[in-house]
């Protein structure tokens, strides 16, 4: 294999800590293998290197790139490859052997973290006396907070003090007592969860020098991948057993550090490995081998305004093929169905096209419009729309409406599993199992379901009957509206009648959860009164796509558009991606309410999604004359977002000025006119 001159110094680094600044796509993977293969032909001890990845699947890419490397080179020794994870267990089982720490057995199954987790929020819920029941998003938004605690090393309470930097807000209090009964609970039942296989160790050898020192000096050679997303557990696991002796050399990219609700901040590769490790070389493999230079000037564009970077350019190597960048306003009903028959027409599969989303909810009118038109399509990571909890709330209301609950969905769901999902939609004070048995007896008596549950709020506690009863007065005025009327309007009198935004704005963990479901249920909202349809028809027509939808759920077309976070795209890519979604407050997140840390972390967000395109990037947003004046008059760089329903990743990133500007390149020309910004001026001298 060919290397860049910039591969071959960090290949043939001598001796040493050296620090790695890597862009997208710039063949990081195949210049460590490189590097481990001249370790070895240097005559280093295979046993004494030790290569750390993030998770299994790039540790075993890595392990069968090694190995064919070593194979090509007629080297038979074997390097071993881990995850930190990996290194954190095999100290475990090494400290448990001394009795160092108790022993105790590893869970690895998500729901034993989910059930720990609700049995502490509960525990803290009724200690703090909070009269409210804990629901599934909260039982998610307090792991990712028990995670946030478990990358640190310090002590819980101080974490949480500086939880709202990382998760970006601040978890509500009972989060940091629950914590404590997670623990309790975890100790009780002699449980190890992933998140304490690097924390644990960490801890135990912080808190003891002389075995801090019996575990160090074991290596001769660390070799880190995807550094920007290393948290303080992990540091501090690679300074213990580093120690003094072994040479660390880490890779990765702080532009591409999007995991910080796992405890990753820039900071640990633009300023704390130097701290960490004296002496470190510094380098950088600027150059992108996925993408042409079009997107790799609108990444740049994107990302410059930074402050917590290292001052890199990613630039595309001349052969790589143009990549074409494509701007559209979302006010086109078929516009999704337009981009992907394009593509398919130029010879394209459907399996080469995936929308990346910020919010899951941002991909609902991707995803409607899709079903409508029988292309297939996949989520990763999310439910789709028809299987979402609030959407099957508001279907049960409206068939409540229309006098069609007793009927089931195309899926099977009868009036038990709706009328569930309408007693946790809002929240009526019950734990999903009470709603459950409430629901099912409805579904199995004669009375009326008004009746069923006005008899079984007799039987709760004073609270909760009082809320329960006024969700009976609910369902009675619900119940009241005309079938015949329009979608929309029963809709809207729905979410009126029940205080549904207020409800979700203060039930949900986050406010970034509450404004999720919100735009889930506006997706619904839109879908009706774009269609005009009464109510029965509009039920009739979500039968369809809901039967659509669980087909290709049950059975995954082998050929079918893809649509996940930008967070579980990292480190992919696709010859065409889609990003929806693109209005302030929503991406980025809260927009003008984005502290200078959070809207930095979005910009690394926006930049991870477009360096994810090799032929294809669209980014879609709504209609917002501003920017098109911006964009037209060359002051994209002066957009004032206030105010702007676009995103203002859109004037930053400058598509106009980076697809023209990347064409001239491609023909050889240099980009001259409104093309001339400061990063093309920069790009230009970076290339020379």
């Amino acid at each position: 294999m060919a290397f860049t001159c910039a591969q071959r110094r960090v290949i043939e680094h001598e001796a040493g800590h050296a620090r790695v600044s890597a862009a997208a796509g710039s063949g990081k993977t195949a210049t460590l293998v490189a590097r481990v293969i001249t370790l070895l032909r240097r005559g280093a001890d295979p046993a004494r290197i030790r290569v750390l990845m993030f998770n299994r699947s790039a540790r075993a890419d890595f392990e069968q790139r090694l190995a064919a490397a070593a194979r090509q080179a007629g080297l038979a020794a074997e390097v071993p490859v881990q995850t930190f994870h990996g290194a954190g267990y095999r100290l475990l089982q090494r400290l448990e052997a001394e009795g160092v720490v108790p022993r105790r057995r590893l869970e690895t199954g998500e729901w034993v973290g989910q059930r720990l987790a609700r049995s502490a929020l509960e525990a803290a819920v009724e200690g703090g006396g909070a009269g409210q029941a804990v629901d599934d998003d909260e039982v998610a938004a307090f792991q990712a907070f028990v995670d946030v605690v478990k990358a640190d090393t310090r002590d819980p309470g101080v974490v949480y003090d500086e939880a709202a930097e990382l998760l970006g807000e601040r978890p509500p209090r009972r989060h940091l007592d629950a914590y404590h009964h997670f623990e309790a609970l975890r100790h009780e039942q002699g449980v190890r969860l992933l998140s304490d296989l690097v924390h644990e160790p960490v801890q135990a050898l912080l808190a003891d020098g002389a075995l801090a020192r019996r575990f160090r000096n074991h290596f001769d050679h660390l070799i880190l991948d995807e550094y920007q997303d290393i948290n303080e557990a992990q540091q501090q696991l690679i300074r213990c057993i580093a120690g003094d002796r072994a040479a660390v050399m880490a890779v990765g990219d702080p532009d591409q550090c999007v995991y910080q609700w796992r405890g990753a901040r820039p900071e640990y590769l633009v300023h704390r490995f130097d701290a960490d490790f004296p002496g470190a070389a510094s380098y950088t493999l600027p150059h992108t081998f996925r993408f042409g230079h079009a997107v790799a000037l609108l990444g740049n564009h994107a990302v410059v305004r930074n402050r917590q970077r290292d001052g890199k350019l990613c630039l595309a190597v001349p052969d790589n093929p143009a990549t074409a960048i494509h701007r559209y306003a979302d006010s086109d009903p078929e516009l999704y169905r337009r981009i992907i028959t394009a593509h398919q027409e130029a010879g394209g599969r459907l399996s080469d096209v995936v929308a990346l989303v910020r919010l899951y909810s941002l991909a609902a009118p991707l995803e409607l419009e899709l079903l409508e038109a029988g292309v297939p399509l996949r989520l990763e990571g999310r439910a789709g729309l028809f299987q979402r909890r609030e959407i099957r709330a508001l279907l049960g209301y409206l068939r409540h409406a229309a006098g069609l609950l007793a009927e089931p969905l195309p899926d099977g769901t009868g009036l038990a599993g709706l009328l569930t999902e309408m007693l946790m939609l809002p929240v009526a004070g019950l734990r999903r199992q009470e709603a459950q048995g409430i629901a099912r007896e409805c579904a199995g008596g004669c009375l009326s379901v008004g009746r069923c549950l006005a008899e079984a709020a007799g039987g709760l506690p004073a609270w909760k009957g009082k809320r329960l009863r006024r969700r009976v007065a609910s369902l009675e005025a619900i119940g009241r509206l005309g079938g015949d009327d329009l979608a929309a309007d029963v809709l809207d009198e729905i979410v009126g009648e029940l205080g549904l935004y207020e409800a979700l704005a203060g039930s949900a963990p986050s406010a970034e959860a509450a404004a999720d479901r919100i735009m889930t249920v506006d997706a619904l909202r839109r879908f009706a009164a774009g269609g005009g349809w009464g109510v029965a028809a509009f039920l009739e027509r979500c039968d369809e796509l809901l039967a659509r939808s669980a087909q290709w759920q049950e059975a995954p077309p082998a050929e079918a558009v893809r649509v996940t976070s930008i967070h579980r795209a990292k480190g992919l890519e696709w010859p065409v991606v889609i990003i929806p979604g693109l209005a302030e407050g929503a991406f980025p997140y809260r927009g003008e309410e984005a502290s200078p840390a959070a809207l930095e972390a979005e910009r690394r967000l926006f930049y991870v999604a477009v360096t994810r395109a090799q032929q294809r990037l669209y980014l879609i947003h709504p209609p917002d004359p501003r920017l098109e004046r911006a964009l037209s008059s060359g002051r994209a760089e002066r957009f004032d977002p206030r105010g702007a329903t676009a995103s203002r990743f859109i004037a930053e990133a400058q598509p106009a000025c980076s697809a023209a500007a990347g064409a001239a390149l491609h023909r050889g020309e240099r980009p001259g006119g409104r093309a001339q910004t400061r990063v093309v001026r920069d790009y230009l001298a970076a290339l020379a």
